[in-house]
C-alpha cells in the first residue's frame, strides 16, 4: 500500500460516498474505486459496507482509518520539514494567536533579524495551529492552553499577563482614574468566542457570576484588535491582557485594573513545537532566541 491508499480510503471514510470522496481526491470514481479494492485485498479484509445509500466502515476499517490519517499527517510533516532543512533560506513559519503580538513575539522577530534568519506569519487560532503544527505547515505557535496536541509535542510556557479592564474613554467617570468595579463591564461586555479559549472564557464568566453579575455579551471577537476597535467605537468593554495596554494604546480606549477583585483570570500564552532537526532554521532560531532572554 502507499499513501494515495491511504489518501483515497480517508477520502471515502470522511464522504461516505465513492463519487464524493473521488470529488474530492481530484479523480473519477472509478479508478478511486479500484484503489479501494486493492487495498481491501492486500489487507484481506473489507475496509466498507457498501449499499445503494453510500458506504459505511466496517470495525476493521474504523481501525485502519484512525491509524491511516496518523500515518498520512508524519508523512506531509516529515516531507515539508525536510524541504525546510534543504532550503536553509526557507522562511520559519510562526503561528500565532493575537496576544502573542504584545507578548514574546517582538523579541523573537529581533532575534530572527539579528541572525538574519526568515521568518513568516499566520495569525490563526489554537487549534488551527496545532493542526498546521501537526502537518509540519507551522514550524513554531504561539498558542492559549489549555489544549489536546498531537503526541511529542513541545510545550514552554511564556507569560501569563492578569486581566484588565478596556474601556470606552468616554465613558470613564472621575473616580475611576485608576481602577473601576467589575460591575461596570457586566451590561455590554464584548468577548472573544468560547471556543478560541474554552478555559479562559468559563473562568471570565464565573468571575462575574461570583460576584452575583450576570454579564451580557454584546459582541463577539476573535482578534485582540477586533475587541478594542469595537471598545473605542463604544460598543462595550472588555477584558484584556495587561500587556496590551503597555505595548498598544488605541485612540479612545482607557485601561483600568479591576477594582476590589484579587482572584483575577490570567491570560496565558505558550510556545509549542515538535521535535525540530538541529539544523533546521527554526532550531537554529530557537537558539538565538533562548541566548537573547
Amino acid at each position: 500500500m502507499d499513501l494515495h491508499h491511504l489518501r483515497h480510503a480517508i477520502a471515502l471514510a470522511d464522504e461516505g460516498h465513492f463519487g464524493r470522496a473521488a470529488a474530492r481526491c481530484g479523480m473519477a470514481q472509478a479508478p478511486l474505486s479500484q484503489s479501494i479494492q486493492r487495498l481491501e485485498r492486500e489487507l484481506g479484509f473489507a475496509l466498507f459496507e457498501r449499499s445503494r445509500k453510500g458506504t459505511r466502515l466496517t470495525p476493521a476499517g474504523q481501525a485502519f482509518v484512525t491509524d491511516a490519517r496518523v500515518a498520512v499527517t508524519a508523512a506531509e510533516r516529515a516531507a515539508n520539514i525536510a524541504r525546510s532543512v534543504a532550503d536553509q533560506q526557507t522562511p520559519v513559519r510562526i503561528g500565532l494567536v493575537s496576544i502573542a503580538l504584545w507578548g514574546p513575539l517582538p523579541a523573537l522577530l529581533k532575534a530572527a533579524h539579528a541572525a538574519a534568519i526568515p521568518v513568516t506569519l499566520t495569525e490563526a487560532s489554537t487549534d488551527d495551529q496545532l493542526d498546521l503544527v501537526a502537518t509540519g505547515k507551522l514550524d513554531l505557535a504561539f498558542v492559549s492552553p489549555p489544549f489536546a496536541g498531537p503526541a511529542r509535542l513541545h510545550a514552554r510556557a511564556m507569560t501569563a499577563e492578569p486581566l484588565i479592564a478596556a474601556l470606552p474613554a468616554a465613558s470613564l467617570r472621575a473616580d475611576e482614574s485608576e481602577a473601576v468595579p467589575l460591575a461596570r463591564l457586566a451590561h455590554r461586555l464584548i468577548l472573544f468566542p468560547s471556543a478560541q479559549g474554552p478555559a479562559l472564557h468559563a473562568a471570565i464568566l464565573a468571575l462575574f457570576r461570583a460576584r452575583g453579575l450576570q454579564p451580557h455579551v454584546v459582541q463577539e471577537a476573535a482578534r485582540m484588535p477586533t475587541i478594542l476597535t469595537l471598545v473605542a467605537a463604544g460598543l462595550g468593554a472588555a477584558l484584556v491582557p495587561a500587556g496590551v495596554a503597555r505595548h498598544m494604546p488605541v485612540p479612545g480606549v482607557a485601561f483600568r485594573r479591576l477594582k476590589d477583585v484579587r482572584d483575577v483570570p490570567k491570560w496565558p500564552l505558550t510556545l509549542v513545537h515538535l521535535p525540530l532537526p538541529a539544523k533546521s532554521p527554526a532550531a537554529s532560531l530557537l537558539r538565538h532566541w533562548l541566548r537573547s532572554r
